[in-house]
């Protein structure tokens, strides 16, 4: 099975894109000037912005799109609750996260918990204090 590189793909295309700019652009000289001349100029320079898009670093998809994690919060008389929140990127101890009605929350560490039935992956819960 062929593996296909989509930074590289992007880059081909920015290359393929940039050449046909540059053919358009030689027969937008040989025009007359005109309404279509002007027209057509105006297009290729919104095209122009797109090989430099291309040629931009794409973010891991996780990154990109948000990702729900469980955050275990602690009260200081040891009480806990559960919460859920979607970040654009994972959380990492220190972080303060957070929620509708309960404030801000300091990230302390993680904890794994086991799931039922057996074989799944345990679940990560963000443990959590009251940020200060």
């Amino acid at each position: 099975m062929m593996t296909i590189d989509v930074g590289e793909l992007a880059k081909a295309n920015a290359d393929v894109l940039e050449r046909a700019l540059e053919a358009r652009r030689r027969d937008l000289r040989r025009m007359p000037e005109d309404d279509e001349r002007r027209r057509r100029a105006e297009a290729l320079s919104l095209i122009e912005g797109y090989p430099a898009l291309l040629r931009e670093p794409a973010l891991p998809s996780r990154l990109r799109n948000p990702v729900r994690y469980c955050f275990k919060l602690v009260l200081p008389d040891g009480r806990w609750s559960v919460n859920e929140k979607q970040l654009a990127s994972p959380p990492s101890k220190g972080d303060v996260v957070g929620f509708e009605g309960c404030g801000d929350w300091r990230i302390q560490g993680s904890q794994s918990v086991g799931v039922k039935p057996a074989g799944k992956p345990p679940r990560e819960f963000f443990v959590c204090a009251p940020a200060a």
